[in-house]
């Protein structure tokens, strides 16, 4: 080709060379409108989207740990500029936001970032309403507390709550030690209005909660308890009215005696216990070594607690009191008076087959001195006292298996009054003889 044709070619080409760039730009204005009419970029948008904080053992290696403040690990609003067939496909979950504990600085601020794996470098952009996370780092501390048990409420009716065990008695707190010095108590907590249907003993899972020195509950985000839950036996018992009875016996102060009367200000109490120990129990007794009456001159008054006489595996039915009783017991003043008997009027009973008894030893008429407390020896009269001699019981105290003719010292019994006593006793005695054959006719 000589230099006229090149110079000729040339000239075509760059010929109008403005307007063939316009043309070209047009050209691909058009193939992109085109394009974008087709898969344009849409504006997708995804809410709460958590922020996942990596490298934290930079912080928990040192002994410390770190707690997100005010929900700043959780995005409000993210927004995804992506072509449509590519957004149609991405949910919140395909969200990542991360924030490196690497870049935390000294206003305890972490950057976060966004990105869409599944889909890659197809995203034109994405953008978070918020692009840090604010933490608090502090010391971590452990602690121990004992498990208390607060039952509420109140067992089905006819029932009452026993013995309440659990299967630990320890929790294991951790956590920022701002918050863990809040935590003064450890609680399991049952409300028994819950479980009002139950009438036998009782299994479940409670979880434990922890408490301020006000009774408010501790909580955070950075706290831990170790168990979360506890096991816990919940004892549910039957329960049974019974009448309380007193045994008063003893001497009060010389010269008194015991009235016989005994009041208590409750006449009986409601206990709790297995149905098969309530069944054997009818009533609650205070024996008489609870009274120490060795210097009473007057009525007297005695406290006595309930608790310490109660059967074994039965309990009062509320459990979480004592019950004491106030018990008066009569005392009085003791006077002797002296009563002019008949020897004639003693009786001799039950005399062995065979013999006669006769009674030698008393004056005709004899004085037998009865003593006791005044408001029962002003209802005794001579006409009431009648002395007796069983031969028969005598023989037996005696040890004796046959009884000879002869003469034995005996003592005479008398019909007194409960609470009375004889000055002394009275003595005669008995002449025992073969009985002959027309005594024995009569």
């Amino acid at each position: 080709m000589d230099n006229k044709e090149k110079q000729t070619r040339s000239k075509r080409l760059t010929r109008n060379l403005g307007l063939k760039i316009v043309s070209f730009l047009l050209a691909v204005a058009l193939w992109l409108l085109v394009v974008n009419i087709d898969d344009p970029v849409v504006r997708w948008t995804y809410l709460d989207v958590p922020v996942t904080i990596k490298n934290a053992d930079i912080i928990t290696n040192q002994g410390m740990i770190y707690e997100v403040l005010d929900n700043t690990d959780v995005i409000p609003r993210v927004t995804v500029y992506a072509p449509r067939s590519v957004g149609e496909n991405i949910s919140k979950s395909d969200i990542v936001a991360t924030a490196d504990m690497n870049t935390l600085n000294s206003l305890n601020i972490l950057q976060v970032e966004f990105s869409v794996p599944k889909v890659g470098s197809k995203v034109s952009d994405i953008r978070g309403s918020s692009d840090s996370v604010r933490v608090s780092i502090e010391n971590r501390k452990n602690i121990q507390k004992v498990l208390k048990t607060n039952i509420t409420g109140e067992a089905p009716e006819g029932y009452v709550v026993g013995n309440v065990s659990t299967d630990q008695n320890l929790v294991r707190v951790a956590g920022a030690e701002s918050i863990v010095d809040r935590v003064e108590s450890a609680n399991i907590n049952i409300d028994m209005s819950t479980l009002s249907e139950f009438t036998s003993d009782i299994t479940t899972s409670v979880p434990v909660r922890l408490y301020d020195a006000d009774g408010n509950e501790v909580e955070g985000s950075t706290l831990t308890k170790n168990p979360e839950n506890v096991m816990i036996t919940i004892e549910i018992l039957s329960t049974k009215e019974v009448p309380l009875r007193f045994e008063v016996e003893g001497e009060p102060a010389e010269g008194y005696g015991l009235t016989g009367l005994v009041t208590g200000d409750m006449e009986t109490v409601r206990i709790a216990g297995r149905r098969s120990a309530l069944g054997n129990v009818n009533e609650i007794v205070i024996p008489k070594e609870a009274f120490d009456l060795s210097e009473a001159r007057e009525d007297t008054t005695m406290t006595v607690d309930v608790c310490d006489y109660l059967p074994e595996n039965v309990l009062l039915a509320d459990k979480s009191t004592t019950l004491p009783v106030n018990v008066t017991i009569g005392v009085e003043r003791e006077t002797t008076i002296g009563y002019t008997l008949r020897a004639e009027d003693v009786q001799i009973a039950n005399i062995p087959e065979g013999l006669n008894c006769e009674l030698e030893g008393l004056e005709e008429e004899y004085t037998v001195s009865v003593t006791g407390i005044r408001s029962v020896m002003n209802g005794i009269s001579a006409k009431d006292l009648t002395g007796v001699l069983d031969v028969t019981a005598w023989m037996q105290e005696q040890g004796l298996r046959e009884l000879q003719p002869g003469s034995y010292s005996v003592t005479l019994l008398y019909n007194i009054p409960e609470y009375t006593e004889l000055e002394r006793p009275v003595m005669a005695i008995l002449v025992v003889s073969e009985g002959t054959e027309e005594s024995t006719e009569e």
